[in-house]
């Protein structure tokens, strides 16, 4: 039998749960969720260890566990560091709720009855001396998914008292495997969407063998020099995406032109430079951060901070600072990298120019950036030669 509960118990408890769900829809990082949500899951029953897992085709991956009582570092990780994994069967307890989508409260799994078709391990048990004495596992069910995987809580204090609080796990698990199922949706979207830009980038100078090791040198080194000038996590992201877009204009170039082995005529220079102007028009109009970025830099990565650059003739920090720090990575690249018109020039040549330039083409602060990692510069180099 239940035991009865009072109106005030039932409205702290539905204050939590609220609470909770609160704090798990904020998040955005999947692994720091996946603990958020078997923390919350502990916290309902006052449990101190738990896990989760998901179904991976034929297997369960342990993706969080947790406990008060040990450190958990040396269980959660296979012998390859990977998190741990075991078969998608009815043999594990996890295992059988996963496929069933049935809720199980297990009071000694020590001593369980021959009749059922999953058992216990007790191995970590016995390599941590923590003792298992009760197991809640609760199916995480998407309504159109189905189980997706299941969520365990060991030795729960609450687990058999109140059947509000079993009602509430089940409703939690639900909201859980919604807000999963949407997070890796949009992780999905987001990776092909990032995806087609390095794609499209390649994309506008798809004849030349080295394209897409010079954009994805760019990208890095951009994403340096701007963690180096104070950027947080984010805006490095943002312009290791955006910057893989610099020469998107080049798609409207003559081929003739691109790979002409010499240098340019008058005219043949003006159809080059207006790889700018095209490029932006190609990014021009979005509502996404990095592609306003992205535009920003394909048009103003050839501005010059005296002013004698193209296509504006912007000076200084009129400049926006993405483009300042992609000029300083692109031209780095094309000195020290053969081009169809020029070989590779020697390394101290090209820094040695990367200086002269310094408050000239330059912004001083991005070339201060540039020297300070240099050396990381260097291995992008190397790693994509």
């Amino acid at each position: 039998m239940f035991e009865e509960i009072s109106s005030k118990e039932a409205k702290q408890t539905l204050m939590f749960i609220f609470d909770a769900a609160v704090d798990i829809e904020m998040e955005k990082d999947q692994t720091v969720f996946v603990e958020k949500v078997l923390k919350h899951a502990r916290r309902i029953f006052e449990a101190p260890a738990g896990s989760i897992a998901f179904v991976d085709g034929d297997f369960l991956d342990f993706l969080s566990f947790q406990n008060d009582e040990i450190d958990t570092s040396a269980i959660s990780k296979d012998q390859n560091g990977d998190d741990l994994r075991i078969p998608l069967n009815h043999s594990s307890i996890v295992g059988h709720v996963a496929m069933t989508g049935d809720l199980l409260q297990i009071n000694d799994p020590y001593h369980l009855p021959d009749s059922v078709p999953y058992k216990f391990d007790g191995s970590i048990d016995k390599l941590s001396g923590f003792k298992t004495e009760s197991i809640l596992a609760i199916p995480l069910r998407h309504p159109t998914e189905g189980i997706i995987g299941a969520l365990e809580i060991i030795n729960p204090r609450q687990t058999f008292v109140h059947e509000l609080n079993l009602g509430i796990a089940k409703s939690f698990a639900v909201m859980s495997a919604v807000s999963i199922i949407n997070m890796r949706l949009q992780e999905s979207l987001t990776k092909a969407y990032l995806e087609t830009l390095a794609r499209l980038g390649h994309a506008a100078e798809y004849k030349d063998e080295d394209t897409f090791k010079h954009i994805q040198r760019i990208r890095y080194s951009s994403r340096i020099i701007g963690r180096e000038l104070g950027f947080s996590v984010e805006e490095q992201e943002s312009i290791f995406h955006a910057s893989a877009m610099h020469d998107v204009g080049k798609v409207g170039i003559p081929d003739a032109i691109l790979g002409k082995k010499g240098k340019l005529d008058a005219e043949e220079w003006e159809q080059m430079r207006s790889h700018s102007e095209k490029g932006a028009s190609i990014l021009r109009g979005s509502e996404t951060e990095i592609l306003k970025l992205s535009e920003e830099i394909a048009m103003h990565h050839h501005e010059k901070w005296n002013g004698n650059g193209y296509p504006d003739g912007l000076k200084g920090e009129a400049i926006p600072l993405g483009a300042r720090i992609v000029a300083v990575a692109d031209v780095f690249d094309a000195l020290v990298n053969e081009r169809p018109y020029k070989k590779a020039w020697p390394m101290q040549d090209a820094l040695a120019l990367i200086k002269e330039e310094r408050g000239q083409h330059f912004d001083p602060q991005v070339v201060d950036a540039f020297f300070t990692c240099l050396d990381e510069i260097l291995e992008i180099q190397e790693e994509h030669k």
